[in-house]
């Protein structure tokens, strides 16, 4: 029997819609078809963006990725969904204030999101194989293309900083903080049902999807401090050695639960390389003490603990740590100037010549090259509470910081969810869902 999942088909009622708001578009080519849509895209995505987004839950998706012969539902889904999701983005960021909405890095966010939304309602949803394929495509592009979305949201942040009076920088941090939040919590769930689209593509032994069903957060780990290390070499020439511990657990057995892998070394990564460029600039290279990380499986959650001797974090400055660009904000600007200072041109280069690799198929530098955006640790904990877990810092002024990453199991390959998934963004529909400090 399939899971329940949303209408397949462009439904009798969205036929009707378009007709509406462009006559005759949904019979159309698809070349005159999105010249109209195009004529009318205001309208198109102001209605769009009041429609809910509609909630997948974690055991449908575990289905779906585990049967390669159910992706023609979830191509057809999502055919209809994604429009609605990224129409309500391009809605909210419309609207920003302090002039945000007209810095150049989130107008092309709004351009990019805007162009997704007429392809897709432009080609019509997936029927056949031969559809099915064109379609899987598209859906590659889109989460390609949507890679730097972090990057350039983060120029258009610093643009818009620039104009902003001394006496409302704290109300522009906290918009900040509350619209990327928002976004990001909901990039990650539209990211998350692409990726779980695309992987079902192929079956691969103990996935279902990009869902793992006997997760190791050691080895994750593992291959977390290879790339953290290699970073922290390619900016600081050394990096401290990273020892694992497992108390009272199998190595390779006990610890290990049903999640999503690449979420967690994304987090692992990002806390590592904090903790290393913080012991590497508080000590004598030729004498880094080791980061230690600790793995327990507690009846609730899975908890890794990072510690470091990096010197700590002042206890004033505990939780602006977890304000995006918050390194950025507090940086002086130079000048009159509209142009990036030297040191966000630096940090721009990397993003460029990560793109430029990428692009020529070379070696690309891992998401945590954004050091100095200040946007690794608050997108770190938007990933572990978009599952119900959560990051929490405690540190030693002087001496060093104790980072633990709680993730909470997702049941047993996404059945029988304990209590904080039952209640996250990633049960739900992906919207945000406040927490102290971004009320």
């Amino acid at each position: 029997r399939h899971p329940r999942m949303p209408m397949a088909h462009m439904s009798a009622a969205m036929r009707t819609w378009l007709e509406r708001l462009v006559p005759n578009a949904s019979h159309a080519s698809s070349a005159i078809r999105r010249k109209a849509l195009s004529k009318n895209v205001d309208t198109i995505l102001g209605a769009l963006a009041t429609k809910k987004a509609t909630p997948v839950s974690l055991k449908d998706l575990y289905r779906y990725g585990q049967d390669p012969a159910l992706r023609l539902h979830h191509a057809q889904f999502l055919h209809r969904e994604v429009p609605i999701r990224v129409s309500q983005r391009v809605m909210e960021l419309r609207c920003l204030p302090f002039g945000l909405s007209e810095s150049h890095g989130i107008k092309e966010v709004i351009d990019n999101y805007t162009s997704y939304t007429l392809d897709l309602l432009t080609m019509d949803p997936p029927c056949e194989e031969e559809e099915l394929e064109m379609f899987s495509r598209y859906m590659q592009y889109l989460l390609q293309d949507n890679t730097e979305v972090v990057q350039t949201m983060a120029l258009g942040v610093i643009q818009a900083r620039r104009s902003i009076q001394e006496k409302d920088l704290p109300d522009f941090r906290r918009l900040v903080d509350l619209v990327l939040v928002r976004f990001f919590t909901a990039r990650i769930g539209l990211r998350f049902i692409i990726e779980q689209f695309i992987a079902s593509r192929e079956y691969k032994t103990g996935f279902a999807g990009v869902i793992e069903s006997f997760c190791n957060p050691v080895l994750i780990a593992q291959r977390a401090a290879e790339d953290a290390s290699q970073l922290c070499k390619q900016h600081k020439d050394v990096a401290p050695k990273v020892l694992f511990h497992t108390p009272g657990a199998n190595f390779s057995e006990d610890l290990q639960f049903t999640y999503v892998p690449h979420h967690l070394h994304y987090m692992l990564t990002e806390i590592l390389k904090n903790s290393m460029r913080a012991t590497v600039e508080c000590h004598d290279p030729s004498n880094l003490p080791p980061i230690k990380v600790v793995f327990v499986a507690g009846n609730e959650d899975t908890t890794i603990k990072v510690i470091d001797e990096g010197g700590g974090i002042r206890r004033s400055e505990i939780e602006t740590i977890w304000n995006f660009f918050h390194s950025t904000a507090e940086a002086p600007i130079a000048g009159t100037s509209s142009g990036p200072s030297s040191e966000e041109l630096g940090h721009w280069m990397d993003v460029l010549r990560d793109r430029n690799n990428r692009e020529n198929g070379g070696p690309s530098i891992p998401p945590s090259a954004l050091a100095g955006y200040g946007v690794g640790l608050p997108l770190s904990r938007l990933f572990a509470r978009y599952f119900g877990g959560d990051i929490t810092i405690s540190s030693m002024e002087g001496f060093g910081t104790d980072a633990y990453l709680h993730i909470p199991r997702l049941g047993t390959n996404c059945e029988s969810l304990p209590a904080p998934v039952q209640t996250s963004p990633g049960e739900k529909d992906s919207t945000y869902v406040p927490y102290p400090g971004y009320v």
